[in-house]
């Protein structure tokens, strides 16, 4: 994955913005240009209420102005990074997926963001809009630090998103330990019906064992690739249980900087799937969250 430009999208909702420092942390290491977004949102010069002096377009020149001096004092100039600054009025997923096209971005940085109104919570927030729609990896931050990710883990499946979000995470991070994890989940039904049918436990677990076994030799294989082209060999670790729980758990225990997972892009059963493990993980994660298509 080529990282020439960072788009990074700021809320500018405090004086400072976990999103600014690690994108600036990344355009340094891969010294790649950095776009910095931020969208003035709503229709402001068709407000109701405004005096019929008031001058639309000037009140839109001041918004924007003075988005763009809080993006410049949040950067402190930004020493040796080439950086430009984007405000512009609109939708703030309409207006990130336009600056990232249009600019070629290899990366995309936002905030988890939250549902603030009724439409956000059918519809999603400007992260989940993002995550969903962009074809380019998206890096959701959730730490406060931008130390640079030592401690990496992928959310290893058989899908070609799976492996392209690693590959993203280790162009992101190549010094980074990397850990490939994959979840076998047994449905507990499952297993109840084998000891109602008189199947000895013995004989369950062993099952169980091949299926974890099963799964070790095929995540090996299908991540052969990655796993060569790590600075370190990655350890593979193969988990009981639903894949976004056992990610939120690894991500708070401190074993991880960055998860990294793949989704399958914009249509509806893709947003099924980015329900089911995806979307579980950007909100529930204790650390970024790296997503790839």
């Amino acid at each position: 994955m080529s990282i020439g430009t960072i788009v990074a999208a700021l809320a500018l909702e405090t004086e400072s913005d976990p999103v600014a420092g690690r994108a600036l942390q990344l355009a340094r290491r891969h010294e790649a240009r950095l776009v910095l977004v931020h969208a003035v949102e709503g229709d402001l010069p068709h407000e109701p209420g405004l005096p019929g002096s008031l001058d639309a377009a000037a009140l839109k020149r001041m918004l924007e102005q003075d988005a763009a001096d809080r993006i410049g004092r949040l950067i402190g100039g930004a020493p040796g990074t080439a950086t430009e600054i984007v405000v512009s009025a609109g939708k703030p997923h309409r207006i990130i997926e336009e600056v990232a096209e249009r600019e070629g971005a290899g990366l995309v940085v936002i905030g988890p963001g939250k549902a603030r109104n009724l439409r956000e919570k059918v519809f999603g927030s400007t992260a989940d809009r993002i995550v969903r729609s962009m074809q380019r990896p998206v890096l959701v931050v959730r730490s406060p630090r931008a130390d640079p990710y030592r401690r990496l883990v992928v959310a290893a499946d058989f899908s070609a998103a799976s492996q392209a979000a690693a590959e993203a995470a280790l162009s992101l991070a190549p010094e980074a330990a990397v850990e490939l994890v994959h979840a076998v989940d047994t449905p507990l039904a499952f297993e109840q019906a084998m000891r109602r049918a008189g199947t000895p436990q013995a004989e369950i677990d062993r099952y169980l064992r091949a299926r974890a076994g099963e799964a070790r030799a095929r995540i090996s294989a299908a991540f052969a690739g990655t796993i060569a082209a790590a600075a370190a060999r990655p350890r593979l670790r193969i988990v009981d249980g639903p894949a976004g729980a056992a990610l939120v758990r690894i991500s708070r225990s401190g074993r991880a900087d960055l998860i990294a997972l793949g989704t399958q892009g914009g249509n509806a059963i893709s947003q099924a799937l980015l329900g089911s493990v995806a979307r579980h993980v950007l909100r529930a994660a204790g650390c970024d969250v790296l997503v790839s298509a």
